[in-house]
């Protein structure tokens, strides 16, 4: 009887404990898949999966999907890129690399960004709005002084 007590105490103790740890991991905003739309244009480019490095606490990306633009096909080689993404397939490249967190969920920067259409890179920086559903970002290309804006939606 004392057994049959004491095993309910630990089950009660671990059940009620559970909970209470799930909630205390931390939710990280970025991870996850975005639509990312240009806002020259109001196009949708891409969607693209965000994951986080543990190690490194830095953030990556790869294209899930691509969108037709107005007068250019979808790329399915980065004919365009160098190095080691030259022609390489456009679903699945990693296209966001270095992305660190500067300030508490909200502001992000440091990350490169290649242009699946055009193999440009871009130093990016990123703000998130207060609700977590809109990533704006700011993408300057260091060998011609060139920005870009994005908008990312998180799907």
């Amino acid at each position: 009887m004392m057994n049959t007590h004491f095993l309910r105490r630990i089950v009660l103790l671990l059940g009620l404990s559970i909970p209470f740890t799930v909630d205390a991991s931390p939710f990280d905003p970025l991870i996850g898949t975005w639509k990312v739309v240009d806002e020259r244009t109001g196009s949708y480019l891409s969607d693209i999966v965000i994951r986080r490095n543990s190690k490194t606490e830095q953030y990556s990306a790869v294209i899930v999907k691509m969108y037709p633009l107005a007068k250019e096909a979808i790329p399915t080689l980065c004919t365009q890129c160098s190095g080691a993404l030259k022609d390489q397939p456009v679903i699945g490249m990693e296209v966001l690399t270095g992305l660190k967190m500067l300030n508490a969920n909200e502001e992000f920067g440091q990350g490169i960004w290649v242009n699946p259409y055009d193999g440009n890179k871009y130093n990016l920086n990123a703000h998130l709005s207060k609700t977590g559903k809109l990533l704006s970002i700011g993408a300057k290309n260091p060998s011609n002084n060139s920005f870009r804006n994005m908008t990312w939606i998180r799907l």
